[in-house]
């Protein structure tokens, strides 16, 4: 080969390689214009995509706010009406105070005049038992001690206050009414007679409250119950009058269910004024 012909093709193929790589570097500057587009684009969209979801959440937040203050608003509204209530609803209170402080002051002074008026009466009371105590005492002896005692109690009871009147007078009432079912009773017992410092056994037979007789264990002494305005009641012997003597043997023989039951005469002591 000669060396013109060597050199031409040389140039030949070294124009030819410039072109293919001016071809690839053509190629390859388009195709990174073409992804550097494409990421602009991809930027671009994101960011609008972030710019509407921001402008989302702050129409979201306006929203809320709005919302709220409005919320504020009427709770704001709802306060106002409701301590306009509280403060009506105080005064009513504070006027109701004021009435019930006049109610409670006017029920107090009530209170004490009648704590007073009741002590007042308490002492009455209790006083006016003690006078009914010598009449116990005076009246048919017959546990006369034991219904004494009673009134006495009571009367001591009520006088400090331990007992209220309404029981000092039911029990005051009940040992009357005690008294007076003596009346409607007959009763006949062993015992002792005391009687001018002898002490005598034998038998007791009381008839209600009006008689009362004694005969000794061995029959040889009989004693009756009178009542005279000087003595008051006394028992007296009439072992030496045969006729009573034998007329009260004869009643004791009848209460004690020893004889036949007949009607029998019984010694009363009668007032002055009625024989």
């Amino acid at each position: 080969m000669r060396p013109s012909v060597f050199v031409r093709g040389s140039l030949y193929f070294c124009a030819i390689m410039k072109r293919i790589l001016f071809f690839i570097a053509l190629s390859v500057s388009f195709a990174m214009a073409q992804e550097t587009v494409e990421s602009v684009r991809k930027q671009i969209s994101a960011v609008e995509k972030e710019t509407k979801r921001e402008k989302s959440l702050h129409e979201a937040e306006k929203k809320r706010h709005e919302e709220f203050i409005a919320a504020g608003k009427q709770k704001v509204i709802a306060l106002n009406a409701q301590n306009k209530s509280l403060r009506a609803e105080l005064d009513s209170m504070k006027a109701e105070i004021a009435k019930l402080t006049v109610a409670r002051n006017k029920a107090s002074s009530t209170v004490r005049w009648y704590e007073s008026k009741k002590a007042k009466y308490r002492e009455e009371l209790s006083k006016f038992i003690e006078t009914l105590i010598p009449l116990v005492e005076a009246d048919f002896p017959y546990r006369n001690s034991e219904a004494a005692s009673g009134l006495k109690e009571i009367a001591e009871q009520l006088s400090k206050a331990v007992i209220s009147p309404d029981d000092a007078l039911g029990r005051a009432l009940e040992i009357f009414s005690e008294r007076i079912r003596l009346g409607y009773t007959t009763e006949v017992w062993k015992g002792v007679l005391t009687y001018e410092q002898r002490e005598i056994n034998g038998t007791f037979m009381r008839y209600g409250a009006v008689a009362s007789l004694f005969v000794s264990t061995d029959g040889n002494e009989v004693f009756w119950l009178s009542e005279s305005p000087e003595k008051g009641y006394a028992w007296e012997n009439v072992s030496n009058n045969m006729e009573m003597r034998t007329l009260l043997k004869e009643v004791l023989k009848v209460a004690e269910g020893k004889t036949a039951p007949r009607l029998v005469l019984i010694p009363v002591s009668l007032p002055k004024e009625v024989k």
